[in-house]
């Protein structure tokens, strides 16, 4: 039994829907990282002035409590700013192997028919995906560790806010 011939157009069909997705893939990187770098930044400028606003709530306060509650605060900031920065570091990015790409200069790879080249092509474009998808999804897993870390960094601001506003009036 011989085995089914491969359909051009079929091949055709799949490579561009592989280029498709990992066009997809790469927007979200792109995406991933543009909300990590506000993150961080964000964090960053509330981490300074929270700062500020702290050692007043701590002078104020005068109890060990508001000193913890104050360290907690700048630390989960912090971790929002690390785990931003974290999700920004470089990784793995969708790519052919060179190996592949120098293979592509043979006399063997060019005398191989275009359904057989565009095949080829695509199983290294869909393992290049799946690596960057898992990349992606870590970040995006990282990134919304550092979002839980900022809410909670700004509870604590919003605490403070309030005793501090309650002890002044009184």
């Amino acid at each position: 039994m011989a085995a089914p011939q491969v359909n051009p157009a079929t091949v055709e069909a799949l490579l561009d829907t592989t280029w498709r997705v990992a066009s997809a893939e790469t927007a979200r990187t792109d995406a991933l990282d543009r909300k990590a770098s506000t993150l961080s930044t964000f964090s960053s400028l509330l981490t300074s002035l929270t700062a500020t606003f702290g050692l007043r709530f701590v002078e104020t306060a005068d109890a060990v409590w508001a000193l913890v509650g104050f360290c907690v605060e700048l630390a989960a900031l912090v971790a929002s700013v690390a785990l931003a920065v974290l999700a920004l570091l470089p990784s793995a990015y969708l790519a052919l192997g060179t190996a592949y790409l120098r293979r592509l200069l043979t006399r063997d790879e060019m005398s191989k028919p275009p359904e057989q080249v565009r095949g080829e092509t695509m199983s290294g474009l869909v393992e290049a995906v799946a690596r960057l998808r898992q990349v992606n999804d870590r970040k995006a897993e990282t990134i919304r560790k550092a979002f839980l870390a900022l809410l909670f960094g700004l509870a604590l601001i919003a605490a403070e806010a309030g005793i501090l506003a309650t002890t002044s009036v009184v």
